[in-house]
């Protein structure tokens, strides 16, 4: 398990990173992995700031969202919200044609994730807005058989496409196709 702690987070939340570390493995209930560390916590100050509330065990211990708020940002949940609905793979006439990478937090799809963060920020309605020009044209793209010509991820968020597909809906696209440059 990869664990990337923002020691910002640790300034601002006033914790050590032993006290993260034991927080983030305790809500995600990775009580096997807690076992074998030795960390320096404090569980009382803990308690006191409002990042856990203690039980008889570690099992009982649970993890408060003054602490799970620090590392699952609305702008987190906006885009693996657009990832649920961007498709990871089509097929083409020349087999099949990756779109992006299947990890929200991949590499591959870090550019992708910066510059979305730039565009939405925290605006849940900038972020509907792109979400539902994205069903438009996947809509779109299905009827007229042009899912293969979608575009990867990171060229769709780079360009704005989704920009294209505003104000759209698909019954008044039903009579026409998209252009195919290829067949002209």
């Amino acid at each position: 398990m990869i664990i990337e702690i923002n020691t910002e987070s640790l300034v601002n939340l006033r914790i050590t990173p032993d006290e993260y570390l034991y927080l983030y493995l305790l809500h995600h209930k990775a009580y096997d992995i807690l076992d074998t560390l030795n960390l320096n916590v404090a569980y009382e100050d803990l308690q006191t700031k409002g990042y856990i509330k203690l039980g008889q065990d570690v099992q009982s211990h649970v993890v408060r969202p003054a602490f799970t708020e620090t590392f699952s940002t609305p702008f987190l949940q906006m885009w693996h919200g657009l990832l649920s609905h961007f498709p990871l793979k089509v097929n083409s006439k020349t087999g099949v044609r990756v779109l992006r990478a299947k990890d929200a937090m991949a590499k591959a799809n870090e550019k992708a994730r910066l510059r979305y963060q730039k565009y939405v920020g925290g605006n849940i309605h900038k972020h509907n807005e792109v979400i539902k020009a994205l069903q438009t044209e996947l809509d779109i793209r299905r009827k007229g058989d042009q899912l293969e010509y979608m575009q990867q991820l990171t060229t769709w968020v780079n360009n704005h496409t989704w920009e294209k597909y505003i104000g759209l809906d698909e019954s008044n696209t039903e009579s026409r196709s998209i252009r195919i440059t290829r067949q002209l």
